[in-house]
């Protein structure tokens, strides 16, 4: 606040003579020269003496004043401690004018700040390309509150990626005064381009894979089935056998790998599920010969479905493949009672506790014929909900996995 601004706070009560007068004396007394412009503290001290010198409603517009100019100053110090660029500005119709900027505005966008305080915002940070009404809308925006994404540049003519925050507060003055903090996301907005990129990749290899391996292995396994049929001696038959068994266990395999490739997508959207009915479904899919299913929840979750039927055919054929083909296999919710998750048990041998860690890895599988991938693909599909997966003992004596959240 400069001297003559402060006249003018008191001039509106006794003119502006008796005013200067007012402030002039103050100044004097305290030993601070007739300069133009005082600090902060300079300017509460005199409406100090002031206050305490006069009477009346004086001594009362000194007394607001000073605690007005004291939460200033604890305003200022506050904005400069925040290690984000921070910007105060008053709207000029709908042109944002800054009147305070702190140090991380200045070395994020390069602008000292004698340069910055009395600019437009617009014609500091905003692109080119920029309407004048664009960057008035990012503060204005939802009834005075607002977050959104924006670019901005530089004094060098940089654009960056901000998230960008903002408050808008009515003076008693009437005057319209906006605080706004950008968040540099730059780099992670660069970092999720290149992850978009890789799967774009990503998804053209698997569409190559599986239509450059799926049909000729379609092809070989129909062959084979069709030689099968009419082959009489008894060793061609097992030698075709091997082979169908083999075309199985490759299918199987290249359907794991290209799940597998995939589990790297969001899920999709969650909706509430019943944990049962998914449960009982995916245990429709599965070849499960004598094997017996037990769902012992009604628990609903928010989850993607299909995802999540996934997750249960994957832990299903765990259970056939490892524990037999009478195995029983058992849903339940979490223990102890209160836990936000559920649990897949089943009475086979069990996991020893010296693999359970490796059991989620890619490829490991203590079965000859087992992909490997079957139980990373559920961890995947855990991960990508926010959820994690353990493994441990069930009290039948087999594997237990334990989904938590």
């Amino acid at each position: 606040m400069d001297r003559t601004e402060l006249v003018s706070k008191f001039a509106e009560t006794v003119g502006v003579e008796k005013a200067t007068a007012l402030v002039d004396e103050a100044m004097s007394d305290i030993g601070i020269a007739n300069e133009a412009s005082l600090t902060d503290t300079d300017a509460r001290d005199v409406c100090e003496v002031i206050q305490h010198d006069s009477e009346g409603y004086i001594a009362l517009v000194a007394s607001e004043l000073r605690v007005r100019l004291a939460a200033e100053e604890r305003f200022d110090a506050l904005l400069e401690n925040i290690p984000n660029p921070a910007v105060v500005v008053e709207f000029d119709q709908r042109d944002p004018r800054v009147t305070s900027v702190n140090e991380a505005f200045e070395a994020a966008f390069g602008y000292d700040r004698s340069d910055a305080v009395g600019e437009s915002l617009l014609a500091l940070v905003a692109p080119t390309d920029y309407e004048p009404g664009d960057v008035a809308a990012d503060w204005l925006r939802d009834s005075g509150n607002a977050e959104t994404e924006v670019t901005r540049v530089t004094a060098t003519g940089e654009a960056r990626t901000y998230l960008f925050r903002s408050v808008i507060v009515s003076r008693d003055t009437g005057d319209v005064e906006g605080y706004g903090i950008y968040t540099d996301i730059t780099d992670r907005k660069r970092r999720e381009q290149q992850l978009e990129h890789q799967n774009e990749r990503l998804d053209e290899f698997v569409s190559i894979v599986s239509h450059d391996l799926r049909n000729p292995l379609s092809v070989a396994s129909g062959r084979a089935e069709l030689l099968l049929g009419t082959a009489e001696d008894e060793a061609v038959r097992e030698g075709l056998e091997a082979i169908s068994d083999a075309h199985e266990r490759m299918a199987r395999l290249l359907d794991d790998l290209l799940t597998l490739a995939r589990q790297g997508r969001v899920v999709g959207e969650p909706t509430t599920v019943d944990l049962a009915t998914v449960a009982t479904d995916a245990w429709r899919q599965v070849e499960t010969a004598e094997a017996t299913l037990s769902v012992e929840t009604d628990a609903t979750i928010e989850a993607d479905p299909d995802r999540l039927q996934q997750l249960f055919e994957n832990l299903y054929r765990n259970s056939v493949e490892h524990a037999g083909s009478a195995c029983e296999v058992v849903v339940a919710d979490a223990e102890p009672a209160g836990q936000n998750g559920f649990s897949v048990a089943d009475d086979g041998p069990g996991i020893p506790p010296d693999n359970q860690e490796r059991v989620f890895e890619h490829g490991y599988s203590t079965d000859s014929d087992g992909t490997g991938f079957g139980l990373s693909i559920v961890q995947s599909i855990a991960e990508a909900h926010g959820w994690s997966v353990t493994v441990s003992e069930s009290e039948m004596g087999g594997a237990r996995f334990d989904i938590r959240w």
